[in-house]
């Protein structure tokens, strides 16, 4: 199985040095799409330099316009059997890859593996517990679950995508990811796995989009909530 590794930058600076050495490091060979959002500082040199030699690798940059609109980008390019999405500014383990293919290979739909941001899995294991669709949708549809409805800790398969229709909705300034991942498993029936141990850390930036919110994100992303929450009916 191939997976493809979609990243979305923008104005990460240092940050992004240390996603690209955890990417260099990982065990299994995949696909990689930098896709920069229109940074002004040096984080698109960065990329350029660091997919060469690498053809597998691709970067590219778009307009700024918005994490979804680069997301929407890798998951139009990109060629894998599966695809998962990171943040530039974040950090995985060496195994990341490996194990999301390892998860995808035995059936499932989606894989998910522990991260760390603010809270790690309840228990450490390197074992994967199968999860069927209406559990996984308790845990992507709302916030401070274990597995969490983001997208940067899951592989979803690219085939149910399709049947599912599914893509970023690029006017959503926050849970664009919590929309994204509940609408795949609510149209999504089949085989789940989780891996509950930390094999993605998620960094805290100051001038972050999810730091940077206002009144009216938060408002909006109520509304995502109040979408997301009506899905559960899908589920049977």
């Amino acid at each position: 199985m191939k997976l493809s590794v979609v990243v979305p930058t923008y104005n990460l600076g240092t940050y992004v040095k240390a996603l690209l050495q955890d990417l260099e490091a990982q065990t299994a060979i995949f696909e990689l799409w930098l896709i920069d959002d229109g940074s002004t500082d040096n984080t698109f040199k960065q990329l350029e330099e660091f997919v060469q030699g690498h053809s597998e690798f691709h970067v590219v940059q778009l307009p700024h316009r918005g994490v979804s609109v680069a997301r929407n980008y890798g998951l139009l390019h990109s060629t894998g059997d599966a695809i998962t999405f990171i943040d530039g500014d974040d950090m995985i383990a060496d195994k990341f890859v490996e194990t999301m293919v390892d998860g995808l290979q035995r059936g499932a739909v989606m894989a998910a593996v522990g991260y760390e941001w603010y809270r790690r899995p309840r228990t450490q294991s390197n074992e994967f517990i199968e999860v069927d669709q209406q559990t996984m949708f308790d845990q992507v549809s709302q916030h401070g679950s274990e597995i969490g409805g983001y997208v940067w800790n899951k592989a979803f398969n690219r085939q149910e995508i399709i049947n599912a229709d599914l893509k970023f909705d690029e006017s959503l300034h926050l849970a664009e990811d919590y929309l994204f991942t509940a609408s795949f498993v609510a149209h999504t029936p089949g085989k789940y796995v989780y891996l509950p141990r930390v094999l993605y850390t998620k960094r805290n930036r100051p001038d972050s989009t999810i730091h940077m919110a206002t009144s009216r994100d938060r408002l909006e992303e109520d509304g995502v909530f109040e979408q997301i929450r009506a899905m559960e009916k899908m589920i049977k």
